[in-house]
């Protein structure tokens, strides 16, 4: 159910948000592919989002990006881990086109009523899960950016609303 409201909300933010590229006025600042259309919500995976900025060519080609990059990082990858990788969705994204920015939208509701457990720090422990969630996918990104020379970044951003 909070993904009904959060495309709501985030299609009312794209139809509604009237900051626009500085060489370009009638451009949007953000684009949400997700909630270009109201009736309609697609979620995007990452392979989805690595075609938008342009950063690999061909499939096989991402494939051997990806198994290059975890073995620069010493993690072996089977041919499923390599598939997972590539179809993770975030629960939204966003890019500005004129700064090169992609942000990973978590959508989440604020838990009130647990401040804290014997575990710690509920927040805090959701925020150290978000964080990990998308780590290697943000840090995939950056790095083909650098090394394809286009200027792209990754951030992930964690939204909360109150859903009644």
């Amino acid at each position: 159910m909070h993904r009904g409201i959060w495309h709501e909300r985030l299609t009312a933010i794209n139809r509604n948000s009237t900051e626009t590229n500085d060489d370009c006025e009638t451009r949007k600042k953000w684009y949400f592919p997700s909630a270009v259309i109201e009736a309609t919500h697609m979620e995007w995976i990452v392979r989805q989002i690595l075609v938008h900025l342009g950063l690999f060519s061909t499939l096989r080609r991402l494939t051997e990006e990806i198994v290059q990059f975890h073995e620069n990082l010493n993690i072996s990858l089977t041919d499923k881990e390599i598939t997972t990788f590539q179809s993770r969705r975030p629960d939204e994204v966003a890019f500005n086109e004129n700064d090169k920015q992609c942000v990973f939208l978590e959508l989440t509701r604020p838990m009130n009523s647990v401040a804290s457990s014997d575990d710690g720090d509920w927040a805090e422990r959701k925020e150290s899960e978000k964080n990990a969630r998308y780590a290697l996918h943000r840090y995939f990104i950056n790095h083909l950016s650098t090394q394809k020379g286009k200027p792209w970044t990754s951030e992930r951003y964690i939204c909360s609303t109150v859903v009644c």
